[in-house]
Parts: C-alpha cells; structure tokens; sequence
C-alpha cells in the first residue's frame, strides 16, 4: 500500500453527492483494519457519515475529508473514475476535491505507530449543501469535545493557488443566496402605459446591484456577487405583474448572513429613495430557503498555539510557507462556526476540480502525507 494506491482504491468508487455509501463503507473497513474504532452515522437515507478514532493520549487531532465529488463534467482524456499517471500530474474525478486529501489522511492512518488520540471524520454530501457537515455538527456534538485542531484536505481555492502541502490555508469565504421578490400592476398589453411592468423594474435593479454595500476583511478580500437567476413572464396579454430574482453573495468577515439580507433590503430603500424603482411597486427580501443554513465566513486565528506549531512544522519541512485565503465555502466553515477549535487545510496541489482532466501532483500528495505524519508525531495539544 502507498498513497498513490489508497487514492487509486477511492476514486476507483464512484461517490457523486448521493452515493457516498459504497466508499464509506470501504473506508469504514479500510480504518478498522489500521486499528481505529469506527461508526457509520445514517445523516440521511442509504447516506453515511464515517466517524473513526485511535489512540488515548491527550486532546485529539482531528482529520477531516468529505467522501463525495460532482459528476463528471467536460470530455475527459482519461478514464474518470481511475487514477491516470503522466508525469508528475494523477488525473481522476475527485482527486483534487478532495480524494487526495483523504488518501494522505488514510495512508498516515495506515503508518500510525503513537497513542495520541487520533479522530477522523468523512462526510457527505459537502458538494452539494453540506448535509453531513451540518448533520455531524449538530448531532454529534459530543463527539468534538475532545479535539483541539481540525485538520482538513480539502484545497481551498483562491486567486493564488489551490492546494500544496506548504500552504496552510487559514479562512474561507461564506456564501449565502438572497431572493428579491417584485410586484408590479397589470394591465392590458395594448396599454402597458397604465400598468408596472415588474421585469422592466427588476431590470433596474439588476442594472444597479453595485449600490449594494460589501464588506471588506484584510486577508479575505471583499464580499463578491452575482445575479444567479431573475425569471418573470406575462401569462396572457397583460403585462407582466410579479417578477423573481436571486443574488448569490460570497461573504467575508465581518459579513453574515442576515446582515447581508439586511444590506439588500437597504439597497431596495436607497432605490426607491432615487428613484430607480416605481415607488409603488411591492417588493420583498428573504434569505432562499434550503434544508441546511448557509454558511457565515471564518478565519483562524493565526496566533492560536495550535496553528502556530502546524506553522512551525510546515517550515520544519518545507522551509518558506505560504498562507492562504479560500476563495469558495467547503464543511471547514461549518466546523469553524460551530465549534471554538481552530480549523485549517492542508491538501495536495493540483487544478481542474470540477472539470474535466482534474489532477493533483503526486509529489504534492506524497509530501502531504508525510507532513500529516509529522504534525501526528510532532504537535503538543
């Protein structure tokens, strides 16, 4: 066994957000084998979160990944659900998100010779709304009460890199997704004069989103938007009375989510202050509904002891470190918003996540495996 065959072993499983059961199952009996006590939690029907832990010395480690990928998008030159090798790159549905973050925690696991207590947790569903995040983080809450540093595989994706195991990446961006629902007034087609079409006002605000106030942070960079949907038609001839429109907001702290409503709803004000929109058109503003909240932003604390000695160890063996700022939400933002335990990435460099030809380095990879090893051996918590 090495790393490269534990990735070839899971993405030889195809997990696409639902199925994940047949690669937690394998991962289930994979764990037993290297000693951890396991348990696989139904989040979900046929839908499986893997809890694992070993050892019994001191506060916990724990090891983070989330079992499933998207589908298989694009014309891949390789075959999807197997490890190709060209060079240095390993193509493969998931390997960059995030299998191969899973293979190194599981070939670390595999080498483990320590009683330090030693967690593990792999979820899923992360790609599509973080149901096993959630599910993990609100039933299982006892479970974390002896961990000290959450360590995740996941590559945080950003401006600057995605991934590499002399990157610790220290914060994410959240996101959430506002719904803007107009009324108008209708009137006979032959007469739009007398009526409100609601799509030409919805028009004014989607023409005038930027007066819509975003927040900055210093390491996150500032809050981003886009118009993710706008929909409204006439149903016979009249012209149109109600009209839908979704912003999709990425945030950074100090952002939130109901803050963010709140800001939209402000934006609507100043709109009607100048203007822009018919001031007797109806308008409301809500948060969209979905089955699991969405996810605020966070950033570690750099001070933190903990992160201090991953830090240290990274420059042990590395040298020249570099600290990174995710672009995009992932379970980390659950866990770092659910509990006081700090929570940093740590994963294998490689590009093309969601995407055809999607790879990661395997010297990346086989580093990362050993600085997982390290930071087992090394950190005091």
């Amino acid at each position: 066994m090495s790393v490269q065959n534990q990735l070839s072993e899971i993405v030889r499983i195809n997990s696409v957000f639902p199925n994940e059961k047949a690669i937690a199952i394998h991962m289930d009996r994979q764990l037993k084998t290297y000693g951890f006590k396991t348990k696989l939690v139904e989040m979900q029907k046929g839908r499986y979160n893997l809890f694992a832990e070993k050892g019994h010395v001191g506060k916990a480690i724990l090891f983070y990944g989330h079992m499933d990928t998207v589908p298989i998008y694009g014309k891949w030159s390789t075959a999807p659900l197997s490890v190709a090798v060209k060079g240095d790159k390993l193509f493969g549905l998931g390997v960059c998100d995030m299998k191969g973050g899973i293979a190194a925690a599981l070939e670390a696991a595999r080498t483990l010779n320590t009683d330090r207590k030693i967690k593990m947790l792999f979820c899923a569903d992360e790609e599509n709304i973080s149901r096993g995040a959630w599910h993990a983080a609100t039933k299982n809450k006892e479970w974390f009460s002896d961990v000290s540093l959450i360590i995740s595989g996941d590559p945080a994706i950003s401006d600057r890199t995605v991934g590499g195991p002399n990157v610790l990446n220290a914060g994410r961006k959240g996101r959430t997704v506002i719904s803007i629902d107009l009324q108008g007034l209708s009137s006979h087609g032959s007469n739009p004069q007398r009526g409100i079409n609601a799509i030409s006002e919805m028009s004014g605000i989607v023409k005038n989103i930027k007066m819509l106030k975003l927040r900055t942070h210093p390491k996150l960079g500032r809050d981003s938007l886009f118009v993710r949907a706008v929909s409204g038609e006439s149903t016979s001839l009249a012209v149109p009375e109600r009209a839908h429109m979704e912003l999709d907001i990425q945030l950074v702290p100090p952002s939130t989510v109901a803050d963010c409503k709140k800001r939209v709803e402000n934006m609507v004000k100043e709109m009607y202050r100048k203007r822009i929109l018919n001031p007797r058109t109806k308008i409301s503003v809500s948060v969209k509904k979905r089955d699991t909240p969405y996810i605020e932003p966070f950033a570690v604390d750099l001070n933190n002891r903990n992160v201090k000695q991953v830090l240290a160890i990274m420059r042990k063996q590395f040298g020249k470190t570099v600290i990174n700022y995710g672009d995009s939400v992932a379970d980390d933002n659950v866990f770092s918003n659910s509990f006081n335990i700090p929570v940093v990435s740590l994963a294998p460099s490689g590009g093309n996540e969601h995407t055809e030809n999607e790879w990661i380095s395997k010297r990346s990879l086989e580093q990362l495996t050993e600085l997982y090893k390290a930071i087992i051996d090394e950190i005091e918590l």
